[in-house]
């Protein structure tokens, strides 16, 4: 069984938008790696649950919908494009927190429209290195692709 560590998967982070003609533009992605030392991603579900008479007491479930996100944690680095954005968005309200994800995991290629969220960007003991994290909650419906 092959293994994929956590550090095989890439997170982009949309930097730089620039307009384009009929409302279609386009992102300038930036990596998200440097001082990260985790991310979580959960699917938050939302899951129908029928009980049927032939499933004599059983559940059926239907997942109906869904609200991805990303928890990231890790140390600030100051300098780091993608953590200077999401820092950047840390007191920014409404659709200031928009942007757009780019994950690489598995052999796939995820991008979706997304709002950075819980931004922290300093804190953490005397003598640590300033704490860095966000949530990135995806909205609406994901592109998946193969890598390339």
């Amino acid at each position: 069984m092959a293994l994929n560590p956590v550090w095989a998967n890439e997170l982009y982070i949309g930097t730089a938008y620039t307009p384009g003609t009929g409302g279609a533009g386009t992102w300038t992605y930036s990596k998200l790696c440097k001082g990260i030392e985790g991310m979580t991603f959960t699917p938050n579900e939302q899951n129908q649950q029928y009980f049927f008479i032939c499933g004599e007491g059983f559940a059926h479930n239907e997942v109906t919908g869904a609200a991805p996100q990303i928890e990231v944690t890790g140390r600030r680095i100051v300098g780091d494009a993608a953590q200077d954005y999401i820092a950047g968005k840390q007191f920014a309200l409404g659709t200031d927190r928009n942007t757009s994800v780019k994950i690489v995991a598995e052999g796939k290629q995820i991008i979706c429209d997304a709002t950075i969220g819980s931004v922290t960007s300093f804190g953490g003991q005397t003598l640590d290195v300033n704490s860095f994290g966000c949530t990135i909650y995806l909205n609406g419906e994901p592109t998946v692709t193969d890598a390339t």
